[in-house]
């Protein structure tokens, strides 16, 4: 029997409809329609991600590239995308937070549903919400693209503030580990970068890089620079 669950991936919350979640351990109600799945899902793992992040002058790029593996019977997942971050302040309810926001699945760019979270808990403004449905065993390639406007802070090390780029790895919500995790940031923009504030960043000819293995990807990344006069 195909079953229907809800998750949010990259800054993962996994949520599932009341009427369809079997299981309600670590579940509670938020706003009568949405509930929020403490535990993993039994048989969708992320196995890699692979996430690349352009700094421009005034906003970030990012393409996330997500390989998800079923290891049980066919079921469908409604992912939905977390819509926040730093630099992220001049939205509401009727406007997006987000400069622009696509996703695919296996190639083909599907619609992605706004919706805005209805518990004054959520840090989050709002998720976009796709269905992806998988056959048994079967491995899916899910892209999201989107475009941010850069966060800001006071510095710490010099007079006025800094820039910063934010990525949040949460994939403890799904079924296993995540077996690789690359995220490779860009600059298109002259920058003085605080590299050693990052445990594992590297440098390489020109971007910085930061990988892991086999974990259960649950961790906030920031990475802060100064725009070069």
């Amino acid at each position: 029997m195909k079953k229907t669950t809800f998750l949010l991936f990259l800054a993962i919350i996994i949520f599932t409809s009341i009427n369809s979640y079997s299981n309600d351990s670590g579940i509670s109600a938020v706003g009568g329609t949405w509930v929020v799945m403490k535990d993993e899902h039994p048989s969708i793992q992320m196995e890699r991600e692979t996430i690349d992040i352009n700094v421009y002058k005034d906003y970030y790029d990012v393409v996330a590239v997500f390989i998800f593996k079923n290891h049980g019977d066919a079921c469908s997942v409604f992912m939905g995308f977390p819509e926040t971050g730093g630099g992220d302040l001049n939205c509401n309810a009727d406007l997006s937070c987000f400069l622009m926001f696509e996703t695919s699945v296996d190639g083909i760019t599907i619609e992605a549903k706004r919706q805005l979270v209805k518990n004054d808990g959520d840090e989050y403004l709002a998720y976009w919400i796709k269905e992806v449905s998988f056959g048994k065993d079967d491995t899916k390639k899910v892209i999201v693209h989107y475009q941010s406007p850069l966060g800001s802070g006071v510095s710490a090390y010099y007079p006025g503030s800094d820039n910063f780029v934010q990525y949040v790895f949460s994939g403890g919500n799904w079924f296993g580990k995540v077996e690789e995790s690359k995220l490779n940031v860009y600059f298109n923009i002259s920058v003085n970068v605080r590299e050693k504030d990052v445990t594992g960043l590297k440098k390489e000819a020109d971007y910085y890089t930061y990988y892991r293995t086999n974990w259960e990807a649950e961790e906030y990344f920031s990475l802060w620079f100064r725009t070069k006069e």
